[in-house]
């Protein structure tokens, strides 16, 4: 039709490809594993640069954080559990609070047995009553009682190893010197059979100087004992975290499979 310019073409931008088809399949190819190969490359650099954050952290991360539930806290466990529910919350006096509810399916499916090994819980103990804020918070059939587990027993704490109390290292006592022969007439005489005395000359006097506390004087022969120093005791290893103050309580499902329970917990930091 009059007015309507020709289609262009490859070739017409590229005229080294006119008649040339192989040439022009040859670069079609190139172009399409190039931009595939660049759209990888962005791909796994976007995936390499996400992976090791941990994004936004969620109120149900840190309801399973406050109750000593969250995975990184069992690094070595290998399972974990989803809560069902989850809420998380400030007291009035602004501490942190949380509520968590699990439900176990049992049966073949993981239950109330594998839940307590997995994160180091003791059995559940005798029946009492949820609190109200936790009823209040998850608001589902939650039950007016159920067994509650007995307290974690605390974590340990860092005593200092056994050493011995410093005691005083006294010094031995001074010996006796010899004394030399005398030369008053009215001593005994010495046996010939013992060696003569060697007999010093007198030194010099010496002017008298103070004693010091920590030298024996000779008003006081004996001598001040001297205090060794103990070695600093080294505390014992202390635990990964402190477990906050929380509440688990176990409610088995009527007519479930066995091992099948719901298990309510209250948090508080």
């Amino acid at each position: 039709m009059d007015g309507i310019p020709p289609e262009r073409t490859v070739t017409d931008s590229w005229p080294a490809l006119h008649g040339r088809p192989v040439l022009r399949r040859t670069v079609a190819v190139g172009l399409v594993l190039c931009v595939s190969v660049a759209a990888a490359l962005v791909v796994r650099g976007v995936n390499a640069l996400t992976a090791g954050g941990t994004g936004r952290e969620t109120d149900r991360d840190r309801a399973e954080r406050l109750a000593g539930l969250h995975p990184s806290q069992h690094p070595g466990v290998g399972r974990f559990y989803v809560p069902v529910g989850a809420v998380y919350t400030h007291t009035s006096d602004g501490a942190p609070v949380a509520y968590l509810h699990y439900r176990l399916g049992g049966g073949r499916a993981p239950g109330l047995g594998d839940f307590l090994s997995a994160y180091d819980l003791p059995a559940p103990g005798p029946v009492a009553p949820l609190p109200a804020d936790l009823l209040a918070a998850l608001g589902g059939d939650e039950p007016a009682e159920a067994p509650e587990l007995p307290d974690s027993p605390p974590p340990p704490v860092a005593t200092p190893s056994p050493s011995a109390t410093p005691t005083p290292a006294e010094s031995p006592s001074p010996e006796a010197t010899p004394v030399p022969e005398s030369d008053d007439p009215l001593a005994e005489p010495a046996d010939p059979a013992d060696p003569a005395p060697v007999v010093a000359p007198a030194p010099d006097p010496v002017p008298d100087e103070p004693a010091t506390p920590d030298e024996p004087t000779p008003d006081d022969p004996t001598p001040s004992p001297t205090w060794t120093p103990t070695p600093t005791p080294s505390p014992t290893a202390l635990p990964t975290h402190t477990p906050t103050a929380r509440r688990i309580y176990v409610a088995t499902i009527s007519g479930g499979l066995p091992g099948a329970a719901d298990i309510y917990i209250r948090a508080t930091g």
